[in-house]
């Protein structure tokens, strides 16, 4: 007859005896002796010897002063080992929230004494606020950058990033209207299209619903055209150049973007295999590679399409620009050639009767 011994109570008092022996290292290297811990937590002397001599369990409500008493934490305390991770993350947490709250309250009082110092100069030298305004921008763009990262909990990079924005175009407007330079529509649009170019598609896959997010590629290349060409508008408008704006940028802009919407509709939209709309992507590049100059050529200078003399055999000034166009394309052909191949190749089944030969 087989008989059967529940573990438990041995169990019990195996964590008893840890838990004892835990507490009476930590009270140790607390400095501590039994009577003042018990009086640090309003027990008893006998009943800290208890827990050390494994008799007892401290009750719920003495561990959270127990455990600060000993300098432990309470998760050491149940399961009677020292917890080094926790403690070293609990360490760091407190190094970053020391560091967080210097950083923030040292950043604020420097921008604070400096608009207070601009704002009393400014009004002392000229009687009314002229370059302090300027000032104020400054201050507003280094805050966004430096310090509203700290106090923003969602979306902390997009709310930087619009506040950096704001407080830039404050910063632009003020010195225009101070110094009359006429140089903000340049310089506003040049922002506009780099924060397009740049940011852009990723607005589109954070804030853009599913169709937008599936063609943000082809919708990215519109909008950084259309941004291109009020850039180009602005700029040569400025310039007096509003003629070469409308001969010039408008079909060298146009050119790219049909080349861009070539490539995108290619790489997004084709129902064919990724190696296959490489081999395409590739053959563009042929493409773009001879024909890209010459075009240009006709925008600027008028004429027809003339194409850059090849002479492999003799690399002269005549023949060094067709040369190289030549082999460009040459090797995007080739580069085109090779993915099918490769293509074709994965495609291949393999033979049963080979796949045993290897396997024997």
């Amino acid at each position: 007859m087989n008989e059967t011994h529940s573990t438990e109570p041995t169990s019990t008092a195996s964590h008893k005896g840890d838990v004892g022996r835990f507490l009476a290292t930590a009270r140790r290297e607390a400095g501590l002796t039994q009577k003042e811990l018990a009086s640090s937590v309003f027990v008893t002397e006998s009943a800290v010897s208890k827990w050390e001599r494994g008799l007892s369990y401290p009750d719920l409500a003495t561990l959270g002063p127990l455990a600060r008493a000993l300098g432990v934490t309470e998760g050491e305390l149940v399961s009677a080992s020292a917890d080094d991770r926790g403690r070293l993350d609990a360490q760091q947490a407190r190094v970053h929230r020391r560091w967080r709250g210097a950083l923030l309250w040292t950043t604020v009082g420097a921008y604070a004494v400096a608009l207070v110092a601009t704002f009393v100069t400014n009004l002392a030298v000229e009687h009314t606020l002229s370059w302090f305004w300027i000032v104020a921008a400054a201050v507003a763009l280094a805050f966004s950058l430096t310090t509203l990262p700290l106090l923003v909990m969602g979306r902390r990079g997009w709310t930087t990033f619009a506040a950096a924005l704001a407080s830039l175009g404050l910063l632009l407007a003020s010195i225009e209207a101070l110094t009359s330079a006429g140089f903000l529509g340049i310089a506003g649009a040049a922002i506009l299209f780099a924060v397009v170019v740049i940011w852009g598609p990723l607005a589109l896959r954070s804030f853009g619903s599913g169709w937008l997010r599936t063609h943000s590629a082809m919708i990215s290349v519109v909008v950084d055209a259309v941004a291109l060409t009020l850039m180009l508008a602005v700029i040569l408008g400025a310039v007096g150049q509003g003629r070469a704006f409308v001969e010039i940028a408008l079909p060298l802009v146009a050119g790219g973007f049909g080349l861009a919407m070539v490539i995108v509709l290619v790489v997004r939209y084709l129902p064919l295999r990724g190696l296959h709309r490489a081999a395409i992507a590739c053959l563009v590049g042929a493409g773009v590679a001879v024909f890209a100059s010459p075009l240009v050529d006709v925008v600027l200078e008028g004429g027809p399409v003339v194409l850059a003399p090849v002479d492999l055999a003799t690399w002269s000034d005549a023949t060094v620009n067709g040369n190289v166009t030549a082999l460009t394309a040459m090797a995007f052909i080739a580069a085109a050639v090779a993915l099918v191949a490769l293509s074709f190749v994965r495609r291949r089944p393999v033979d049963p009767a080979a796949s045993d030969i290897v396997a024997v």
